[in-house]
């Protein structure tokens, strides 16, 4: 057993330095703080605010998102050449900032001139490719900072930490900031915000000890998808790819199962902040359980828990808050793992390939995440408005679409890591004893 575990024993084994985790935690709040509104208000907003129909806005989400989500591999592969180049990740990091902050703007200023769809296409365009650049460097370079088994939680774990921050501030702000000064001066400082801290949360990482020397990937960019070869692999995306997919039907309709099934608009933001709260009071649980049965195991558990509650929420109608309080507590308990374990689990892969590339191998995690987002979204909003679903009409459907859907997508992806999970906790387990 090395030192480092004798002096941090449990689930305190292989931490790394604490100045490390504080200069490497902060990026992940402005990161989530933009993605929040981007993946869960836009939707509702240009539905409900600016009129476009659901087909409409839901095929424009799967044509964007799914490019958004093809262009991620070759980033990956890109930015591995680059950081090779300069010997380090940064700045990359730093060079999707200014395209994230101006596509951001755009999405809740429309560029009327040149029309409502091609404002929001281009707004989305400049925010996922900046968004891209900036996050997967960001992840990669987690898994490059430590190859520690349970290192790699612990960074992954303080990442997701300072996400859930930031899609806390999301979640409140817009309609604080609204009530206090005024709509069109609220969405502004709204994006201000945004900037500022981007910005303060990128200068810890500007410093020596978070430099890297990364190994770029030399093969040709059209074999990106040679660890795709890898059945382990290909099992911990195909999981993550279905969870993702609920996720985002839940998040795609959220706003609409509060508006049109509760009845209660106003409590969306308390919702969101008592959901996201406890995923962040639920992370050290998942740390805990995750040193102890292993990544996946304890992923999967969480997913189970995640389907057991979701699925009463079909049962909701006007007035019950308490009960989707309680929902939202649960559900969110649960959203620490999934955030977590999965770039967890995908960092100890690339140390079982010697020709891995962390690049690469999150531009591929990035690629399925998207694309799972865009199909979730992309395909619900426009089943629903066919199968017959208006506002106010036909609401058992909306009912449907938002508990059992994202319920049914967890148990398959529960039962695809039940089915491989030899193989990725094999993986998972015999990192854990190189790292003893």
């Amino acid at each position: 057993m090395n030192r480092d575990r004798q002096r941090h024993p449990g689930w305190l084994a292989g931490r790394p330095a604490a100045g490390l985790l504080a200069a490497y935690a902060p990026l992940g709040l402005p990161l989530a703080f933009g993605a929040l509104p981007v993946y869960l208000l836009i939707p509702h907003l240009y539905a409900t605010q600016y009129g476009l129909s659901l087909a409409l806005l839901g095929g424009l989400l799967l044509v964007l998102r799914l490019a958004d989500a093809v262009l991620d591999p070759l980033i990956g592969h890109w930015s591995d050449l680059w950081a090779e180049a300069v010997g380090s990740r940064l700045r990359l990091i730093l060079a999707g900032i200014p395209g994230m902050v101006l596509g951001f703007f755009l999405l809740f200023q429309p560029w009327q001139q040149i029309g409502l769809v091609w404002s929001l296409a281009l707004a989305l365009t400049l925010f996922y490719v900046s968004y891209s650049l900036t996050s997967l460097n960001y992840q990669a370079l987690g898994a490059e900072l430590t190859r520690d088994y349970n290192g790699r939680t612990w960074l992954t774990t303080a990442r997701e930490a300072g996400a859930l921050v930031g899609v806390l501030l999301a979640a409140a702000l817009p309609q604080f900031l609204e009530r206090r000064y005024g709509a069109g001066a609220g969405l502004q400082i709204f994006v201000l915000i945004f900037a500022l801290t981007l910005i303060l949360a990128f200068l810890p990482l500007w410093r020596p000890t978070m430099r890297r020397p990364v190994s770029g990937n030399r093969k040709p960019w059209w074999t990106f998808y040679e660890p795709l070869r890898r059945p382990a692999l290909r099992r911990l995306l195909g999981v993550y790819t279905l969870s993702q997919m609920g996720n985002a039907v839940a998040a795609t309709l959220f706003f609409f199962f509060v508006d049109e099934i509760l009845h209660t608009k106003l409590l969306a933001p308390l919702f969101l902040l008592v959901y996201f709260l406890s995923g962040a009071l639920g992370m050290p649980v998942w740390l805990a359980l995750s040193t102890q049965l292993g990544k996946a195991r304890t992923w999967s558990a969480a997913m189970l828990l995640s389907t057991l509650a979701f699925t009463s929420a079909v049962f909701l109608g006007p007035g019950d808050a308490w009960a989707y309080g309680v929902i939202c507590v649960l559900t969110g308990l649960t959203l620490g793992a999934d955030q977590a374990l999965p770039p967890s689990i995908l960092a100890d892969h690339t140390d079982h390939d010697r020709d891995a590339r962390a690049g690469n191998y999150f531009g591929l995690f990035n690629w399925v995440a998207k694309a799972a987002t865009a199909l979730g979204a992309g395909i619900i909003l426009p089943l629903l408005q066919w199968s017959g679903f208006r506002p106010g009409v036909h609401l058992w459907l909306l009912s449907v679409a938002y508990a059992i859907v994202p319920a049914l997508i967890k148990v398959a992806a529960i039962l695809l890591m039940e089915l491989g999970a030899v193989e990725i906790r094999n993986i998972t387990v015999l990192k854990k004893g190189v790292a003893s």
